[in-house]
Formats: structure tokens, C-alpha cells, sequence
């Protein structure tokens, strides 16, 4: 195959020539009868996902079929796939897994009725089998990082080099898994989880899987490591012909913004305020706990240095992060039951280690909602090395009509974490693209308040 201005090259090329070549070492179907048969010629499109809000990686193969695949290798959902592709060949950067086959999706005959066309997903075992079995068993004393660890470890068999990173958390719990799927058990455990790393400020740990295995992790360590690399988006008529390929390599090929703001969901959803009454039906005690944005945001861990919202007032006086009653949440605690004279007193008097829900609940509830508080999607030459769980630098040109150099835009350039990547490959294309999902918490630059006088005009004209 000739190699054109159209960056197309053979599939299994040695090197580099265009941002979007690939290596695709293998693509194999194995059946439950343990029979191999390669994909290679008859795959039209690889799609490969990770998302730091699910479990596991999973992904789908589109299929051309003229064998009869589907019944010859008696297709049932007990199959796997081997898949292993890279940027180039004897790249360190790679993916390399085995797969469970779940479903066939989008099954059509061609006109002829010589030739199938489905689509083939697939998804870690590791999904499966937390579908099929229940978890019953009693923590007492533990960290919340131990017990995950041993979900994972000894009650889903998951191989050491499957665990990517386990962060541990702060506290010790007694908590009873009553029958719960492994991963609803997870899910459940990270709620009560609190980092260690920021001495139990915040609670923000979230378990998922990439390329490099199962990682349980808080947003705000995410937030803190090195960026993968700085991303920029120029018109194509803009581009240097010559312009070196890592700098190519580095271009976004398309982006749309999926959420630039929502201050009605984000106020709803207690981002920037929120009030939690906890209940001890025990001591017959309640309190009532805010969560306050502005007084958090200078304590706690973020993508940038400053916050997303100004100090505007509402016609009663008050600002976004001081409108606590916008969200109240209710429950049982048992902090301090411990330190009660009377419980004290009863001998053998059983009582739970605190769970601290007066600092989880309020927290979480903000935290998550802000992580994705402005949401891009970008497309990217195609890079394996990017997972989900990194940070990228995007580079934004600010639209100013009446100025004829372009500078960063100040609120929406900056560090962005990858929550999501698809990787795209099609070989009849011979084109490897990165789908990005990424998302900030924070700006580089405070919003201030703005004098509606001063402004400028869609047609450039002061106001």
C-alpha cells in the first residue's frame, strides 16, 4: 500500500508517518472451545474505552463477516478477545488485554446475503463474574483501602498485576457486606471512603479500571500529578507544513464544549452549598453541618488555582455558596457514642467505630457533582499512552474581535482531567484517533464581577 498525503500506510508499519498510524498486533477471537481464529482482515473498526465513573474497560469490534463466524464457532457469550495495538511496533505504550465477549449487537445481512455485518462488544471478566456472585462478610476495624483490597484479592481472584493502585484512605470501620455484588460492594465502601493523602479532607474516591489495571483513587491526588502533555487546538490552514510530529502528535483535531456551565443543576445538586442533618436516635442528639465552596476550595486539592464562580449576591443578600438550604440531606450518625458516660458504664456495650458521615456526606455530595463542573470532548491523533485518571494541559485561543494576536483564553485553557478516552481504530482508513472526555473543577483565572456598561458587543462596538 502507497503512502499518501492522506497519511495512509500499512497496517502494521515500523514507524511513524502520519499522527494517526497505529500497530495492530493482534486481534484474535478465542472460543470456548479454546479454537483462534484472527480478526485482523475482517475488523472494520476497534473501539477500546475507559471511564473513571465505571468498573471496568470495555469496548466493541465491527465485523464483516463472510465465514459464518457466528455459527460455525457456536457463539454463545462464552468467548474472549485478545487485543493488543500500539502506536508503532515495539511501542512501550500499549494495550494488551483479554477481554470476555458479551453480546453481538447491529447484526445485518449484506444485499447479497453472502456477508454478515455485527457489531461484537466486549468487556473485562471481571464484570462478569461480580454479576454472577454475592459478597457476605463482616469488617471490623479496617480501612476502607483494606477492604477493597481484599474484595479484589480474595474474593474476586483478581491477579496482583491487574491492580494498578490501591490510595489509602484514613479511618477504621466496622461495616457488614450483606450479600452484594463485589462491585456494588465497592461502590458502597467508596462513599464512606476519605483520603489519606489529605489527612481525610474531602471524600472523593472513585475505583475504575484502565489499561494498567484497577485503580482506587481520590479526584484530588488525580488532580495533584504531573500533566500528561499540552494539547492545543489551531484551524488546519494554520499549521505549519513542516511542523515536527510530536507537535502534530499534540493537536486536537476537533473539540465541543458538553458543558460549559449549569448553575440551576450545580445548585440543586448542592455543589456550592449544602446542609446535612445528622441524626443519633441513640444519644438523642442532631446536628447540622454546610458545606460552604468558597471555604472549601481553599483548603482542598485542585486542577487550577482558582475557583468558578464569583461573589455575586442574590436579591437576598446572599452568595452561591452561602445558600445551604438549596440542598439538606438527613442521616443516622453515631459520631462521639464512644465517648458517652452512659455507654461508657454498660459492660460489654458493642458500639461501632464512628463512620463520620457529617464529613463524607456533605463533601461528596459537592465533589463529585464539581469535578465535572466544565466538561470538553476532544479528538486527538490517536495515543494509547492515554488513560483514563490523567491530566492534560488544553491550550484555548480566545475570540476577541477588536485585538489581531490571539492569546489563551483565561478561564478555559488549562489543566483538565481525562474522565473518559475511546480509542478509535479503523484499519480500512489506516487512521488511529483518541476520543477525550475531560473535565475541570477549577480556572486559571477568578471570574470577577462585571460592569455590563463596559462590555463588548457581538459587532465589536462598545456598548
Amino acid at each position: 500500500m502507497d503512502i499518501t498525503d492522506k497519511g495512509v500506510m500499512p497496517v502494521e508499519s515500523p514507524g511513524i508517518y502520519f499522527p494517526q498510524d497505529f500497530y495492530l498486533k493482534t486481534l484474535n477471537f478465542l472460543s470456548s472451545s479454546g479454537q483462534k481464529t484472527e480478526l485482523k482482515k475482517i475488523v472494520r473498526e476497534i473501539s477500546y474505552y475507559e471511564d473513571i465513573y465505571t468498573f471496568t474497560v470495555s469496548g466493541y469490534i465491527k465485523i464483516e463477516d463472510a465465514q459464518g463466524f457466528i455459527e460455525r464457532l457456536q457463539l454463545t457469550g462464552n468467548e474472549y478477545i485478545e487485543l493488543n495495538f500500539s502506536k508503532v511496533k515495539g511501542a512501550p505504550n500499549k494495550t494488551d488485554q483479554l477481554f470476555r465477549v458479551y453480546k453481538i449487537g447491529d447484526r445485518k445481512p449484506s444485499k447479497n446475503l453472502n456477508t454478515d455485518y455485527y457489531t461484537m462488544y466486549f468487556c473485562s471478566e471481571e464484570l462478569m463474574l461480580s454479576e454472577q456472585k454475592k459478597i457476605s462478610k463482616s469488617y471490623k476495624g479496617m480501612k476502607v483501602s483494606d477492604m477493597i483490597s481484599d474484595i479484589l484479592t480474595n474474593q474476586m481472584s483478581v491477579e496482583s498485576s491487574k491492580i494498578d493502585s490501591i490510595e489509602e484512605t484514613i479511618g477504621m470501620y466496622d461495616f457488614v457486606i450483606p450479600r452484594m455484588k463485589p462491585f456494588e460492594a465497592i461502590s458502597w465502601l467508596s462513599t464512606y471512603a476519605r483520603p489519606k493523602a489529605t489527612g481525610g479532607l474531602g471524600a472523593d474516591m472513585i475505583f475504575y479500571e484502565t489499561k494498567d489495571g484497577f485503580a482506587f483513587k481520590s479526584l484530588q491526588s488525580l488532580f495533584t500529578q504531573d500533566s500528561y502533555g499540552t494539547y492545543k487546538y489551531q484551524q488546519n490552514n494554520l499549521g505549519e507544513k513542516n511542523e515536527p510530529m510530536e507537535e502534530r502528535a499534540m493537536t486536537v483535531l476537533n473539540y465541543e464544549y458538553k458543558k460549559t456551565f449549569d448553575v440551576v443543576q450545580d445548585i440543586s445538586s448542592g455543589s456550592f452549598a449544602n446542609r446535612l442533618i445528622s441524626i443519633d436516635p441513640l444519644q438523642r442528639l442532631f446536628r447540622t453541618t454546610d458545606f460552604n465552596y468558597n471555604d472549601f476550595k481553599d483548603k482542598a486539592e485542585s486542577l487550577n488555582k482558582d475557583g468558578v464562580t464569583n461573589n455575586l449576591e442574590n436579591r437576598d443578600g446572599k452568595k452561591l455558596y452561602e445558600t445551604a438550604d438549596a440542598v439538606i440531606k438527613t442521616i443516622t450518625s453515631n459520631a462521639n457514642q464512644v465517648k458517652n458516660s452512659y455507654i461508657q458504664s454498660k459492660d460489654g456495650a458493642g458500639i461501632a467505630k464512628d463512620i463520620f458521615v457529617e464529613d463524607y456526606v456533605p463533601n461528596r455530595t459537592a465533589q463529585l457533582n464539581l469535578a465535572n463542573y466544565t466538561v470538553l470532548k476532544l479528538a486527538i491523533p490517536g495515543d494509547p499512552g492515554l488513560t483514563a485518571g490523567k491530566v492534560i494541559d488544553f491550550n484555548l485561543m480566545n475570540i476577541k474581535p477588536q485585538t489581531k494576536s490571539r492569546e489563551l483564553d483565561k478561564f478555559y485553557s488549562g489543566r483538565y482531567l481525562v474522565t473518559a478516552v475511546r480509542h478509535i481504530i479503523q484499519p480500512d482508513e489506516s487512521t488511529y484517533q483518541t476520543i477525550l472526555e475531560v473535565a475541570k473543577d477549577s480556572s486559571k483565572t477568578q471570574p470577577q464581577m462585571v460592569n455590563n456598561a463596559d462590555a463588548v458587543w457581538m459587532d465589536g462596538r462598545d456598548s
